[in-house]
């Protein structure tokens, strides 16, 4: 099941990439609600990359997914992709609190989004393997802060924020270092989501399936 989903993945992207993942082509094609889900998930990816993208710990998150590697340093390993996962996770739980804000009945929706997202986001980094890790990682993150995603509140949003900061295990106790790290990644967040793509929910409301 999980390598169909995995296929699947692979060709939607191939097969849109070749039109820059115009949201117009991509949701006309949509014919049903799982259809419109699946694309989804992808600008999802996208748009919570981009927060990862535009701040100053972007090296903690671009592990080289080396099988040697791994098997030598094993421990260390464990703690890049902790960070990759754990970071990539609150990054797009704030981007589902965006969009729940924007459609509220998109909530409906959250396991689909999730296991969508992660199909997607494995593929981009070329770690199919790990996918079902990568998965039960993030849905055990999703059970324990889904309260904070599901809520429109302004500390909710920081909270997540906070959380993402952690993921990154940066070790500083520096307060003042923290204080300037916190305005960058706040800043960051802001930029996403006000740069939310308005596009892919225009497509999605016009085709009415929801």
């Amino acid at each position: 099941m999980i390598k169909n989903h995995l296929e699947k993945t692979r060709f939607w992207q191939v097969k849109y990439k070749q039109n820059d993942y115009n949201p117009k082509l991509i949701f006309k094609d949509s014919k049903s609600k799982k259809d419109i889900l699946f694309s989804l998930s992808f600008f999802l990816v996208m748009m919570a990359i981009e927060i990862l993208f535009n701040q100053p710990f972007q090296k903690k998150i671009k592990i080289i997914h080396n099988n040697f590697y791994k098997k030598i340093f094993s421990k260390k390993f464990e703690k890049l992709e902790r960070i990759e996962v754990n970071s990539f996770a609150f990054s797009f739980f704030l981007i589902l609190q965006k969009l729940f804000e924007e459609e509220e009945k998109f909530k409906s929706y959250s396991q689909d989004l999730i296991q969508n997202t992660v199909y997607h986001w494995s593929y981009i980094e070329k770690v199919e393997k790990d996918f079902l890790n990568r998965y039960n990682s993030i849905k055990n993150l999703w059970a324990k802060n889904s309260e904070l995603v599901l809520s429109r509140t302004y500390n909710s949003r920081i909270d997540l924020i906070f959380l993402l900061y952690k993921s990154f295990e940066l070790g500083i106790s520096n307060k003042s270092i923290i204080k300037k790290n916190i305005s960058v990644l706040i800043f960051s967040v802001s930029k996403a989501q006000k740069e939310f793509r308005y596009d892919v929910l225009d497509e999605i409301r016009k085709r009415r399936i929801l």
